[in-house]
């Protein structure tokens, strides 16, 4: 495992790895699909077999509870999420008048890791035949992982806007982890495995949702990610009272510490004297010359540009992406 600092560069300029899916279900028969797109917030009916899409999951009353990856196959769909799913299937499938569909805790027999950052690309490129610039962004491919002839897959996303690519092997992780090989692909191209204070502050910078953290006691327009769900939907949905909720009057806002550690969370916010805000998520510092966080700021103070302080602490709102990003400006294969 690296350290922190090391582990923010890794991610930042050559490649970081880390597990994924604390909870994978397996959703199959011919109403799987119906049952997936009522189960998300973003659209995932018309999701093609081949292809992966990330989604809010929301409760009854428009609480954000995970965040999931949808991985759909042929046969099945994979729901593959960092938070612990727990749904009643059969109430909710017998409310919809699903009655082809069934939902599988299968999270025992697999194992999923990501590999992500700039040279990503080059460390995935030994898992498949063709050169990997053709493996499409959300795309989905079958592979053959080294030593174990477990079925497998790969995905190209990824979340911190550097290039990102997802293993998923279907095997128990005492006979094959993923997260080994994605540690051993990273390290070959100068990168390893990274902690989660390293991958959070590198997801924040670019607006990647951070759950629960980010959602602790805010509404999903109140955490500044309604962009996670589809907000032109006209069906029923899990959580659709979160389309007709009242604007909200406070909004989270990236801010930098300049030269600083970023406050804890709860720290309260200023404008001059005047209370405007706290801290609801609060980023390492990474090796980086400025502290990082996410505060909630009442209206109009969530906008970029501000001079706010906390507890003493200069803070600076700022624009996402608040980095340059080294993907951006090179392509795969260069």
């Amino acid at each position: 495992m690296l350290d922190t600092t090391a582990g923010y560069h890794a991610l930042r300029n050559t490649a970081g790895a880390y597990r994924r899916g604390t909870s994978v279900l397996s959703v199959t028969g011919p109403d799987r699909t119906a049952f997936v797109s009522h189960l998300c917030a973003k659209r995932t009916e018309f999701a093609q077999p081949g292809t992966v899409t990330e989604s809010i999951a929301l409760s009854d009353d428009g609480t954000v509870e995970s965040l999931i990856l949808v991985v759909v196959e042929d046969e099945r769909i994979l729901l593959v999420s960092d938070q612990v799913v727990t749904i009643d299937a059969a109430a909710i499938a017998a409310e919809l008048e699903l009655p082809q569909v069934a939902v599988a805790d299968v999270t025992a027999g697999f194992t999923a890791a990501s590999v992500e950052g700039p040279q990503s690309w080059r460390a995935i490129q030994q898992l498949i035949d063709d050169d990997i610039s053709s493996v499409l962004l959300n795309e989905l491919r079958s592979i053959a992982v080294p030593g174990t002839t477990a079925p497998a897959l790969l995905a190209r996303v990824g979340t911190t806007a550097e290039y990102g690519y997802l293993v998923l092997i279907e095997a128990p992780a005492h006979e094959t982890d993923a997260l080994d090989l994605a540690v051993r692909l990273a390290g070959e191209v100068g990168g390893g495995q990274v902690d989660h204070h390293a991958l959070h502050r590198a997801q924040a910078e670019v607006s990647h949702p951070l759950v629960p953290a980010q959602f602790d006691g805010l509404s999903l327009a109140e955490a500044g990610a309604l962009w996670t769900l589809s907000a032109d939907r006209d069906d029923d949905f899990r959580g659709r009272s979160i389309l007709v909720a009242a604007r909200p009057e406070r909004r989270l806002i990236a801010v930098t510490a300049p030269g600083a550690d970023a406050p804890d969370v709860g720290a309260p916010v200023f404008a001059g004297e005047t209370q405007v805000g706290r801290i609801q998520v609060s980023l390492a510092r990474a090796g980086l010359p400025d502290g990082f966080a996410l505060a909630v700021l009442d209206t109009p103070f969530h906008v970029p540009g501000l001079a706010l302080t906390s507890h003493g602490v200069e803070l600076l709102t700022v624009s996402r992406p608040a980095v340059d990003l080294v993907s951006w400006a090179e392509p795969i294969g260069s």
